[in-house]
């Protein structure tokens, strides 16, 4: 039932729903030039990315280090793309990461075993834990220390997808979130990550001058990944 689960998620995800978001993106007519790819996984974002925006470059970050070693030979000439062995977070150190059989839903969020997700989860990859494995010691910084550090005065694109830990990933990134002109988040609807709460997050983009434009509901399933727009930086778009 996962292999059939998995070949199902992996072509609506690269067929119908980056489809829609690359779509929009491009029709903003935007030249993105610089990309963050905050929980790149095994770059299935930043091969949609360098597909149809030809002049760009993207930095990942990717704290498995499967999957970044992964990440490493399947970019290893592709000048475009740098990844960086660590994750986004609210502070520089390390970090507890939960390391899931379905790597993509690794998180250092706790989840909710009376949820319906996590229910369901646990049935359609045959593991009562919702098919969560072991942890693994990985390390964190900010944004805002990684911006500083490389010189970076304007992001076109920042894309944001972290399992539950989205709201880490902002606090940590309130200096560059100034120099950011699109945001792409993963919102969660459901009750699976303790300790979420997505109108927080909606208040905190507000407070920092970002608005929200589109909405793209994945097929099937309880979230949506949102574009978020910096209004001091593009207010042509509004």
């Amino acid at each position: 039932m996962r292999l059939i689960f998995e070949i199902i998620y992996n072509f609506l995800d690269k067929y119908i729903h980056r489809f829609r978001i690359h779509k929009f993106l491009l029709n903003l007519d935007i030249r993105f030039k610089l990309i963050l790819d905050v929980g790149s996984h095994k770059g299935e974002s930043i091969d949609g990315f360098l597909k149809i925006f030809n002049d760009c470059s993207i930095i990942g970050f990717e704290p498995q280090k499967d999957c970044f070693n992964f990440l490493n030979k399947k970019f290893k000439k592709t000048v475009k793309v740098k990844i960086q062995n660590f994750a986004l977070d609210k502070k520089k150190g390390t970090k507890k990461l939960r390391k899931n059989i379905l790597s993509t839903t690794s998180t250092f969020s706790k989840t909710n075993p009376l949820s319906k997700h996590y229910k369901i989860k646990s049935i359609l990859l045959g593991k009562k834990n919702a098919g969560f494995l072991k942890e693994e010691s990985v390390k964190i910084n900010t944004l805002d220390n990684f911006t500083k550090s490389m010189k970076i005065k304007k992001i076109n694109l920042l894309k944001i997808d972290t399992e539950g830990n989205e709201m880490q990933v902002l606090i940590g990134a309130k200096k560059s979130l100034k120099k950011t002109e699109i945001i792409l988040i993963e919102h969660n609807f459901t009750d699976y990550y303790k300790n979420y709460d997505l109108n927080k997050i909606s208040l905190f983009l507000e407070k920092n001058f970002f608005k929200n434009i589109k909405n793209f509901k994945f097929p099937f399933m309880s979230y949506t990944d949102a574009i978020y727009v910096n209004t001091k930086l593009r207010p042509e778009i509004f």
